[in-house]
């Protein structure tokens, strides 16, 4: 796990203490039924240290992200709503720099947007990833899609995503920056895709 991925958890513990001693032992399905009981905040730290690690089995953070929208978690105090977007910007941050064929990018986002923040909060750090590990992130979203559950229930933001993906700034990104971190033939598919000329669909 990430440094700031593990600092962003630390933060979470202090505004969310477990009533639970065992707390931190529980399966995903345990800290999801805890949580489902009306025990959120007590399993907070554990669902978002399980979603961190990639370990909710065939759960998903979307279902997390929708419980906490479900207790209107935006509108707890203020220290619990900054630690809870530093956790949800820590773990993006994460995703855009692993290997892709470990969790593309395109998947992690489909989650993101449960929590209903900003649209640009996640593609403004997806624009600055380009060179490195992200290009080839956004390569896969572009070539491939996300068939991530979670963006069935948010297709206007797929929509603005894709959008997004076809803007003057990621085409440059992709011809300036980008293009040195995709594989061979990725560059021209993914402009293929993109630029669209006009009188042509």
């Amino acid at each position: 796990m990430s440094g700031p991925l593990q600092s962003s958890l630390h933060a979470i513990r202090v505004e969310f203490p477990s009533s639970y001693e065992l707390v931190d032992e529980l399966a995903a399905d345990a800290a999801l039924a805890v949580a489902r009981s009306g025990d959120l905040e007590g399993s907070l730290h554990r669902l978002l240290t399980l979603v961190g690690e990639d370990r909710m089995m065939d759960s998903s953070a979307a279902e997390v992200f929708d419980l906490m929208g479900d207790a209107d978690w935006q509108r707890w105090d203020m220290p619990a709503v900054q630690a809870i977007s530093a956790w949800a910007d820590a773990w993006w941050a994460t995703a855009l720099y692993v290997d892709v064929d470990e969790k593309p990018a395109g998947d992690v986002l489909g989650q993101l947007v449960h929590l209903e923040l900003p649209l640009t909060r996640w593609l403004s750090p997806w624009m600055d990833a380009l060179d490195g590990p992200g290009a080839q992130h956004l390569a896969v979203f572009i070539i491939d899609g996300s068939d991530d559950p979670g963006w069935s229930a948010y297709p206007d933001l797929l929509d603005q995503t894709n959008a997004w993906t076809r803007t003057e700034a990621v085409v440059n990104g992709f011809m300036m920056i980008g293009g040195m971190h995709l594989q061979d033939g990725q560059l021209s598919e993914i402009l293929d895709r993109v630029i669209v000329i006009p009188g042509l669909h």
